[in-house]
């Protein structure tokens, strides 16, 4: 029985000692848009599969700023059912409050016709302020035509800022 209360003050010492030195996450929750030029913005990497780069706008309009790039590539996911595309991204910051920074980013899409152009991304990674991200991404179809089309991203993520990471970098040091 007594190492039963052992065992029992044990982890609960381990789970305040790691709670001392958590890592603070803040949250992400805004509202992007991607334009997708099929001639202009991505090119072939063989069959079924497009190398992209496709901007990021701070807003749906022709006057909206190119804030980053999304940065990846995307194949169909089974040609026979077209048109589900498998694409893996990192976004890419370069101007306004997230520059410097990037989204590691996965998922299914396809068009305009198949379940109303909605869907949903994964955020898997993040760097610089982003650092350590993770949540989702809904997107919505809102243009499509023959030659373009344009997602709103609505973008819910945690991530760790770099200064909390940078703050901790003498634990798990050894001397």
């Amino acid at each position: 029985m007594a190492s039963y209360y052992a065992m029992a003050l044990l982890c609960m010492l381990a789970f305040s000692i790691s709670g001392a030195t958590a890592l603070d996450d803040n949250v992400l929750q805004t509202t992007l848009y991607i334009k997708q030029s099929f001639a202009q913005d991505q090119r072939s990497g063989g069959t079924d599969i497009a190398i992209i780069n496709w901007p990021i706008k701070d807003g749906p309009g022709a006057a909206a700023n190119t804030i980053g790039h999304a940065e990846g590539l995307t194949t169909q996911a089974d040609p026979a059912k077209k048109p589900f595309w498998v694409t893996i991204m990192d976004m890419v910051f370069e101007d306004g409050s997230l520059a410097g920074s990037s989204l590691e980013v996965m998922g299914l899409h396809s068009s305009k016709n198949v379940n109303n152009g909605q869907g949903q991304w994964s955020v898997m990674g993040g760097t610089g302020e982003l650092t350590m991200a993770r949540g989702i991404i809904n997107y919505n179809i809102t243009q499509e035509d023959s030659a373009s089309r344009t997602f709103e991203l609505c973008i819910f993520v945690y991530y760790t800022p770099l200064e909390g990471i940078m703050a901790l970098g003498d634990i798990g040091r050894k001397p």
